[in-house]
């Protein structure tokens, strides 16, 4: 799919000096940019219950907490599968 931005000239000189010094086009420099932006928001995503927990770290009497040891064990499960798929990258 084709789209339009606008880039401000110093901004688009050094994005033209980056793609010949790479041997790319701008295309290609702004879809690895993208890839690699959205890759990194993902990975600052927080589960739900601690994301919900965050925002009110004080629960109601008779609530519970979120559970942390659950929460760790998948973060960093997470974060091995990832570290798996860059070794093999």
């Amino acid at each position: 799919m084709n789209f339009s931005i606008h880039l401000p000239d110093p901004l688009l000189e050094q994005l033209d000096a980056y793609a010949r010094s790479q041997q790319s086009s701008r295309s290609g420099i702004i879809r690895e940019a993208v890839q690699l932006y959205l890759a990194r928001q993902a990975r600052q995503v927080w589960p739900a219950d601690l994301e919900s927990w965050m925002k009110n770290p004080t629960p109601e009497p008779g609530e519970h907490g979120p559970d942390f040891a659950v929460i760790r064990a998948e973060m960093n499960a997470s974060m091995r599968k990832r570290g798996a798929g860059k070794r093999r990258s």
